[in-house]
């Protein structure tokens, strides 16, 4: 049994190892690689919950980039704009994502996939999906809460493999209905316009090679569908963006910092070993530490990961859209306005986690990097860098260029 891809010229076949050493032996094919699949479990686990109220305002990372400005003074929220969410999945019924969820009334043909289970509606089995959906266009946590959202689930237990991954970029770029072939039923005119992907796909793990997934990054770049990825939590130390989407030139990857503006400690940087000339990355920094946002359970609570800080980015190119219809689809004028906007780095290393009586700490003050950190062997005043890229995220100054004020 195979399931053909048309993102990748691919298959995956469904076999052992003496099959797999066959296929290898075939002209036609280029490469054999592992498809992990998790065993299923008797009883799914309950997804993480929170335990922390609803804000009643802007969180620090919010107004860390200027949404909260955006919205007051532009009037710009994210308004017409579709964003494509890949992950755990979303809880539908959190009031965070409920009202901005493309296919209201149960409309879930081309608004909803999942390849995993088959599930027929939105659904979180981890909890990670709906945390990092909601900081991109949650109702009170996110940056563009005026955009609307469909979904696929592509990690279970927060595991995927290269064909999960392809099965639901194939619905990021034309969605089909419940139980439709992607090769027949997908429309693209129903496309995402902005993907968020808080993932990454190590061979050691998930199978990826570093090319497995690149064609079908570059077919979402043609298509006009920005792709913003996580960098990775494997740092501090220098070339650990090393997995599958986050090193690809076509993506947009985003490092975390904390609230007063160090790098998170957790926060993977460049170069990209074996990339032309070692490729620089990630190309920005956002907030990733202590983000508050959605949970399953309409809960909420605050997670650390540069799986928050990408959200923050996929959220201001939806303003950035939003604000600029005539940039939609047009990549690479919009990773030039938010290269341009990006406020300077300036900050050391932090700790990962902001302790409560550190909260007016000077920025410096935090932590001494250590030697064998990407931060201590960085000039961070040279931009990009390996360590923040071009900068700090900033919503208000990107939209403001985008409108050309």
């Amino acid at each position: 049994a195979y399931t053909p891809y048309y993102l990748v010229n691919a298959l995956e076949v469904e076999g052992g190892s003496l099959l797999q050493l066959w296929l290898a032996t075939r002209p036609e094919v280029d490469r054999v690689l592992p498809s992990p699949i998790l065993r299923p479990l008797a009883e799914l686990p309950q997804p993480m919950t929170g335990d922390i109220e609803p804000p009643s305002a802007p969180q620090w990372n919010l107004t860390n980039i200027g949404a909260d400005r955006v919205w007051e003074e532009f009037g710009v929220t994210g308004e017409g704009i579709v964003i494509g969410q890949s992950d755990s999945g979303v809880q539908l019924e959190h009031p965070e994502l409920m009202e901005s969820y493309r296919g209201q009334n149960d409309h879930n043909d081309y608004n909803w996939f999942d390849p995993w289970y088959g599930s027929q509606a939105p659904t979180d089995i981890g909890g990670h999906g709906t945390h990092t959906l909601g900081s991109v266009l949650g109702k009170t946590v996110g940056v563009a809460p005026g955009a609307t959202w469909f979904g696929c689930a592509n990690l279970a237990r927060n595991l995927g493999n290269a064909a999960f991954y392809l099965d639901c970029m194939q619905f990021m770029l034309a969605p089909f209905p419940l139980g439709g072939n992607p090769f027949t039923d997908g429309d693209p005119m129903q496309a995402a316009y902005v993907t968020n992907n808080s993932w990454g796909c190590p061979q050691a793990f998930e199978g990826c090679d570093s090319n497995s997934l690149l064609p079908a990054v570059r077919a979402m770049r043609a298509a006009g569908i920005f792709m913003v990825a996580s960098a990775g939590n494997e740092g501090p130390a220098c070339s650990t963006i090393d997995d599958a989407i986050a090193t690809y030139d076509e993506v947009f990857s985003v490092g975390a910092i904390d609230q007063f503006g160090n790098l998170a400690s957790f926060s993977s940087t460049g170069p990209v070993d074996g990339a032309d000339s070692e490729r620089i990355k990630p190309d920005i920094v956002a907030p990733g530490v202590q983000v508050l946002s959605a949970l399953p359970d309409a809960t909420y609570a605050e997670l650390d990961g540069t799986s928050m800080a990408g959200p923050h980015v996929a959220g201001v190119v939806a303003l950035i859209w939003s604000a600029n219809p005539a940039l939609i689809g047009n990549i690479e004028r919009t990773e030039q306005i938010l290269i341009e906007s990006a406020r300077p780095f300036t900050g050391t290393l932090g700790s990962g986690v902001i302790p409560s009586e550190l909260v007016d700490a000077p920025v410096n003050d935090l932590v001494e990097p250590p030697s064998d950190s990407c931060v201590a062997q960085t000039d961070t005043g040279v931009t990009p860098n390996n360590v923040a890229g071009y900068g700090v995220v900033d919503a208000y100054a990107a939209v403001k260029l985008a409108l050309g004020e």
